[in-house]
């Protein structure tokens, strides 16, 4: 994996942050604290960074596609049930 690679994962997991923030801002009942943004992130570059060693080897666009989203799908799976308990 490069650096680049590493990099633009750490921004885009970033950036992805600004809806709960903006979140918090705007909308009643939205209580998210620190320990809650900091798991977000951190689960934001686990998600990108599986992705990208998933994907690093494949080289057609459709296996890419399939990978992307069996790896969206169990990151989505793992935080709704890690939301509800």
């Amino acid at each position: 994996m490069k650096r680049k690679q590493i990099i633009l994962i750490l921004i885009r997991s970033t950036i992805a942050l600004i809806i709960p923030i903006l979140g918090q801002l705007f909308v009643n009942g939205w209580a998210w604290g620190l320990g809650e943004f900091i798991f977000a992130w951190v689960f934001f570059n686990i998600l990108g960074l599986t992705y990208t060693f998933v994907t690093n080897k494949i080289t057609s666009r459709r296996g890419k596609i399939v990978a992307g989203i069996i790896v969206v799908a169990v990151f989505t799976f793992i935080w709704i049930r890690l939301a509800t308990g």
